[in-house]
C-alpha cells in the first residue's frame, strides 16, 4: 500500500481546477439545469427500468461521435496505481459512495432509479461509474445524472471488458469510446432549449469529460494502469465492498460490511444497474446512520482533493490477488 501525499504539481492544480469549477456557481443556480430540463415526474424512477434485457443483435459499433474533443492531460507516473481510499486532512469524516452502471455487450442493463431518487431526497453526493454502452442505451438518465450537481459520472469502460486481459488498442477503445459517448451526450444536453436559456456558468458546471476511471470486474495490471493514467484518468478502486451483486446478500449484511470497514476517506463500491441486490434498502439504513456518525458524502473527485491518496500497485477487492480467478471466469470480458 502506498500513500501519495498532497503535492500540488502544476498539472494537478490545473486538473483539480477543472474538476471543481462548479464551486463558482451560486447555490440557487446549482439545480437550475436539472429542474428546467425535467419535471419531478420525469426524474422519478420506474420499477421496470431496473430489469436487465437481452439485446439482439449485439451492437458492437463505436459511439456516433468516435473522436472526442476534450482529451485530458496524462497524469504523472505516480498516479498509474490503483486508488483505494484517501486520508483526509485533519481526519475529516468524508465518504464517497460509488455506484457502477455497467453494461455488457448483448444486453441493456438496468437503471436502479430508486437509489438515485433516495440520494436526491437526502441530498447525498455520489459518483456513478457508467459504461459507455450503458450511457448509449440510457441517454436520458445519463443526462439527468450529468445535470445533477450532487453527482459525478466516471468512466467504467465501453462494454465491461477485462482490461487485465485486453491489450493495446483494445484497452484504448474501452476507455476512449466511453469518453466520447459522455461528450456526445453532454453536447446534446447543452444544445437543448432548456439549457441554452441558462447562464453560461450553469452549463459549465458539467465536467467536459469524466476525470476518474473504474476497472470492470475490479481487475487491472501495470499495463492497464499505465494506459488509464496516460488517458488522464485517475484509476479508482475502493476499500469497502458492499457485495451487492450476490443475491444472497441482505440489506443488513451490506450495512454491517460498510460500517465494519468504515474510516474517513473511504470509497464504497455498489451497483445501480439492476445487478445490486438490496442496495436501495441498505442505503436507506446507511445514509442516516452515516449522517448520525458525522460523515459527509462527497464525490470521488472531491475526495481526491481532500488529503493523501492511498494507492496499491494492483487492483483487488479486499486483499492482494483475491480476484485473480476472474481472468479465467470472465476472460476478456465482453466486447
Amino acid at each position: 500500500m502506498y500513500i501519495i501525499k498532497r503535492s500540488f504539481t502544476m498539472q494537478r492544480i490545473i486538473a483539480l481546477l477543472l474538476l471543481f469549477s462548479i464551486a463558482s456557481v451560486a447555490p440557487a443556480q446549482e439545480t437550475a439545469l436539472l429542474n428546467r430540463c425535467w419535471s419531478p415526474e420525469q426524474l422519478h424512477s420506474t420499477p421496470k427500468e431496473r430489469i436487465i434485457r437481452k439485446h439482439q443483435p449485439i451492437n458492437n459499433n463505436p459511439p456516433e461521435q468516435l473522436l472526442y474533443h476534450q482529451p485530458r492531460q496524462p497524469l504523472a507516473p505516480n498516479f498509474a496505481q490503483s486508488i483505494r481510499a484517501v486520508t483526509p486532512a485533519n481526519r475529516e469524516k468524508l465518504i464517497a459512495l460509488t455506484f457502477d452502471l455497467c453494461e455488457q455487450a448483448g444486453e441493456v442493463a438496468g437503471y436502479d432509479g430508486a437509489i438515485v431518487d433516495l440520494l436526491r431526497a437526502e441530498n447525498v453526493h455520489a459518483t456513478f461509474y457508467a459504461g459507455g454502452q450503458w450511457m448509449r442505451s440510457h441517454p436520458e438518465r445519463t443526462m439527468q445524472l450529468m445535470a445533477d450537481p450532487r453527482f459525478e459520472i466516471g468512466n467504467h469502460a465501453w462494454t465491461h471488458g477485462n482490461l487485465r486481459v485486453l491489450r493495446g488498442q483494445e484497452i484504448d477503445e474501452q476507455i476512449e469510446w466511453t469518453q466520447a459517448q459522455y461528450e456526445l451526450l453532454r453536447n446534446q444536453l447543452l444544445a437543448r432549449a432548456c439549457a441554452t436559456e441558462l447562464p453560461e456558468n450553469v452549463a459549465a458546471m458539467i465536467p467536459k469529460s469524466p476525470a476518474t476511471f473504474r476497472f470492470p470486474y475490479g481487475t487491472c495490471d501495470a499495463i492497464a494502469l499505465k494506459q488509464v493514467a496516460q488517458a488522464g484518468l485517475f484509476p479508482i478502486q475502493w476499500n469497502i465492498v458492499t457485495g451487492d451483486p450476490s443475491k444472497g446478500q441482505t440489506a443488513k449484511q451490506i450495512v454491517t460490511a460498510v460500517l465494519n470497514q468504515l474510516r474517513p476517506g473511504s470509497i464504497v463500491v455498489a451497483h445501480a444497474n439492476g445487478r445490486g441486490w438490496h442496495t436501495y434498502e441498505a442505503m436507506k439504513i446507511l445514509i442516516p446512520e452515516l449522517n448520525k456518525r458525522g460523515y459527509h458524502f462527497v464525490t470521488v473527485s472531491q475526495l481526491l482533493n481532500s488529503g493523501e491518496i492511498i494507492t496499491a500497485e494492483s487492483c483487488y477487492e479486499n486483499h492482494p490477488n483475491d480476484n485473480l480467478s476472474y481472468d479465467k471466469l470472465f476472460g476478456r470480458g465482453t466486447q
